[in-house]
């Protein structure tokens, strides 16, 4: 038996905030070649520029399917708020894809207070402040008939967000408040039940490759290279295209939230707590798996940062 797409976004306005380059900019291209009306943020006009030329290639419907590339700065809340207040429709689907780190990778006592602040700007606060503005706006304007539509808000996160690693110190705290407002939002969407139905949603990438990626690769402390598996980030590192794919094949299923690798799923379901479960058997499964496999490794991970810290203190 074929299981119900549960993410048709033929027709549907869907935004993607951070939508300009490497993931956002893919997930563009995937939902744009399925009929979506996509609209992209970012906060540079060239890059979304080009995005936009690109996405008018992989148009399916002329004459009625529209994209659109706004200059935002994500992090700014009036900005955020001004721009859902100006659109003649609310989006059925929002896409927060905004963030990641590259000047700000580096031990806790090597980085500053101003990285700290920026890494929680553009990973929390760009998504916590389209999404809030938009629910306030769906509250507003719910649908004509409840079960006429599903609207999505769709958060990323990483595997960041369930292991701590020498390194990503300002950037690992950042992602867990991002799994933490999905947690929180998807249940005060059950408020709007009798209303509109609001599906809350997260992903967790890991190390996938774009220009951000290399970025990264030369600030990066040659431990935190070294715990991830080398320069090429892991042998489970994937194009930012599959990336895209995968995420929405998770929403294609109705899945709440939606990993990339089997190391992402074993940390996640030994960390999910009272977070709903898509597969309730698997994931139990992956729980108790987790929680034998992950010691290891943290024992492992424990021991190079031992070996490393003396090095570092012996140069």
């Amino acid at each position: 038996m074929t299981r119900k797409d549960q993410f048709n976004v033929k027709g549907q306005s869907v935004v993607i905030a951070g939508g300009s380059k490497g993931l956002g900019r893919e997930l563009a291209i995937q939902l744009t070649s399925q009929g979506a009306n996509v609209t992209i943020l970012a906060r540079s006009p060239g890059p979304l520029e080009e995005t936009r030329q690109e996405l008018a290639k992989h148009i399916q419907s002329p004459d009625d399917q529209t994209i659109d590339a706004v200059p935002l700065d994500l992090t700014d809340a009036t900005q955020v708020e001004e721009f859902i207040t100006s659109l003649p429709e609310p989006p059925s689907v929002l896409f927060c894809v905004a963030g990641g780190t590259s000047e700000e990778i580096g031990f806790f006592a090597d980085i500053s207070a101003r990285d700290i602040e920026a890494v929680m700007a553009r990973n929390y606060f760009a998504a916590a402040y389209i999404a809030h503005a938009l629910l306030r706006r769906w509250l507003k304007e719910p649908p004509a008939v409840p079960t006429e539509q599903t609207r999505h808000i769709i958060f990323t996160a990483s595997t960041a967000a369930f292991l701590g690693l020498p390194g990503y110190s300002a950037y690992t705290p950042s992602k867990a408040a991002t799994r933490a407002l999905a947690d929180t939002l998807r249940q005060e969407a059950l408020l709007y039940t009798s209303q509109q139905t609001i599906n809350i949603h997260c992903s967790f990438p890991g190390n996938f490759f774009t220009d951000a990626f290399y970025a990264e690769q030369r600030k990066k402390p040659a431990l935190l290279k070294e715990i991830e598996g080398g320069e090429d980030g892991g042998g489970d590192a994937k194009t930012a295209e599959h990336v895209a794919q995968l995420i929405i094949e998770g929403l294609k299923g109705g899945k709440y939230f939606i990993t990339m690798d089997t190391d992402t799923e074993l940390l996640l379901n030994n960390m999910r707590g009272p977070s709903p479960r898509d597969s309730p058997l698997r994931d139990w499964v992956m729980g108790v798996v987790g929680s034998l496999v992950w010691p290891f490794y943290r024992a492992r991970f424990d021991r190079a940062t031992v070996r490393f810290g003396k090095g570092m203190l012996e140069e």
